[in-house]
């Protein structure tokens, strides 16, 4: 019998990126979103792609979970540090999640882990190709407030991102484990709040009027915008090679030895 795994991929790129690494596929429709549909050893896969918002994240994992029942979720994207020992390229494993409402910390909701021999593995890989992974705190945004005092947010290796929290909400309510993966494009402690990332990939999201007048009244930024596409584009392919990996293992090695793990913290 073949057991379900659900993925939600922030974004187009994010999800096409991924999709290179799948052969054979098929196309859906759930609701107003594109899912994908393939195989992977004994397991199935049902990958949703979602807005960079908390809302469409949430209803896209809601939909997928009423309609496939998985075992489990997992959330994949980017993310933008607060940390300047965090380094582009790095990947970040939540092991919880939040958000800021009127300068406190709500919502805040455990993650699952990966399972210890799937993480020496990535481990393995990430430190031949010079990079790393490592477990933090995931802030969702879903405005101003998180990027502006974003040094002041003192958590364990604290990333910023725009979906993760929507996907915990989802999962949460229907008690399915979650693992949420992201892959770090740029650096608020080092790059502050006026970078293209920041623009494109949150501000752009939550306030386009904020995002237009910043690149009005700062126009040089967009000629960095071929770098923007190549950090991106970089990024994402490393959090896609990195999961189909754990996906590989989790489908195969791990789930035979270990058929009862529930992937739970």
């Amino acid at each position: 019998m073949m057991k379900i795994i659900g993925l939600i991929a922030s974004g187009k790129m994010e999800a096409g990126t991924f999709l290179k690494n799948i052969s054979v596929k098929k196309k859906l429709k759930i609701g107003q979103f594109d899912v994908y549909y393939f195989k992977l050893n004994t397991y199935e896969f049902f990958l949703i792609i979602c807005d960079k918002t908390m809302i469409s994240a949430r209803l896209a994992t809601s939909l997928l979970i009423e309609k496939v029942s998985p075992l489990l979720i997992v959330s994949f994207g980017i993310a933008g540090a607060i940390e300047e020992d965090v380094r582009i390229g790095d990947i970040i494993c939540g092991n919880s999640v939040t958000m800021i409402e009127n300068g406190v910390f709500e919502q805040y909701i455990s993650l699952s882990i990966i399972p210890p021999d799937i993480r020496k593995f990535l481990l393995n890989q990430l430190i031949e190709r010079k990079k790393r992974i490592f477990g933090g705190t995931i802030i969702t945004v879903n405005g101003e407030q998180a990027i502006l005092d974003h040094s002041k947010i003192k958590f364990n290796h604290p990333v910023l991102d725009m979906e993760t929290l929507g996907v915990a909400q989802a999962t949460s309510h229907q008690r399915i484990p979650l693992l949420s993966i992201r892959g770090i494009t740029h650096n608020l402690a080092v790059q502050a709040d006026t970078n293209l990332h920041t623009l494109f990939d949150f501000t752009w999201y939550y306030d386009k009027g904020l995002a237009k007048y910043r690149l009005l009244t700062q126009p040089w930024l967009l000629f960095r915008l071929i770098d923007f596409y190549r950090t991106k584009i970089k990024v994402s392919t490393q959090v896609s090679g990195t999961l189909y990996s754990m996906l590989q293992l989790l489908s195969f090695d791990h789930q035979k030895q270990n058929e009862n793990h529930d992937y739970q913290i």
